[in-house]
């Protein structure tokens, strides 16, 4: 048979002209573009992944958290400062030290008063030293941003009669990282805290309510609040262990809101600063519309 004909190729695909040498072909091996698909789909992800897993925040465990209490206890600073800065290194953040590490130090503080491991300065003196190890690795960048001026401000407080005010620490610590101009300080009486919304303006007033018998009388506190504001829509919103274990009460004491977290209350507070924005800007719509 004769020879089968193939116009100006070669078995490359590669054109070739009468009178031209051809170049020669490039074999390829039929293994290399299932290994390049190999390694594309199936190594590097695999790699990808392991580099993920490597590299994913550890939170302190339970042992780091007992002796880093037992240090605050024992008043030994230095061993708490090296702990605090190792669990910022581990775990990707400062955030991450007030989440994996403060907070459950705090709570450990108090589940050990209530099994009468320590008394009461024990606790009071440790959550103290807690409140020290916050502000010391609060970074410079956000005091600085602090200082820049700021659009809306919040008063912090324990509700009256309250002892203990770490838990405001942190949600104070949040909103000044959020932008807010923060208020706050120890726990203040009745006539204390209304001084305080009559002489300054806040667009939101946070109290925290840890104890049970902190609630006495905080419905009659949260209307003279009210009253003697300055700022006539202002936000009252309640937090602490009193107010998130029956969530109902916020409701029933007069608040606005709640909530559980620094990160929620900070979220609450935007959102009400926002529709209190809008509100004022379709109610002076509303009057220009009338007065055209």
């Amino acid at each position: 048979m004769g020879k089968a004909f193939q116009p100006f190729g070669n078995n490359t695909g590669a054109k070739a002209f009468p009178g031209t040498a051809s170049a020669p072909a490039q074999i390829i091996p039929p293994w290399a573009d299932l290994l390049g698909q190999t390694i594309e789909t199936e190594i590097f992800p695999r790699l990808l992944s392991a580099l993920r897993e490597t590299t994913q925040p550890h939170p302190p465990g339970d042992s780091v958290l007992a002796e880093f209490v037992a240090l605050l206890i024992a008043d030994d600073m230095e061993a708490v400062r090296a702990i605090a800065d190792r669990v910022i290194v581990q775990t990707g953040g400062r955030e991450n030290l007030l989440n994996d590490l403060l907070k459950p130090a705090a709570i450990m503080l108090g589940e050990m008063w209530e099994r009468d491991d320590c008394d009461f300065t024990t606790v009071t003196l440790g959550v103290y030293r807690l409140d020290q190890i916050m502000k010391e690795t609060a970074s410079a960048a956000d005091h600085r941003a602090i200082l820049n001026g700021h659009e809306h401000r919040i008063l912090l407080l324990p509700a009256p009669g309250e002892q203990h005010g770490f838990g405001l620490g942190m949600v104070a610590d949040a909103f000044r990282e959020g932008g807010w101009c923060v208020r706050s300080g120890p726990a203040a009486t009745r006539s204390q805290l209304l001084r305080l919304v009559r002489e300054e303006w806040f667009d939101v007033v946070g109290l925290s309510v840890s104890a049970e018998k902190a609630l006495k009388g905080l419905a009659a506190c949260i209307r003279a609040v009210r009253a003697a504001s300055c700022n006539t829509a202002m936000c009252i919103m309640l937090g602490g262990y009193a107010i998130t274990e029956h969530t109902e009460r916020a409701m029933f004491l007069g608040a606005d809101t709640m909530a559980v977290d620094a990160h929620s209350a900070l979220a609450a507070a935007n959102i009400y600063v926002e529709n209190t924005v809008t509100n004022g800007l379709r109610q002076s719509k509303t009057r220009l519309v009338d007065i055209g």
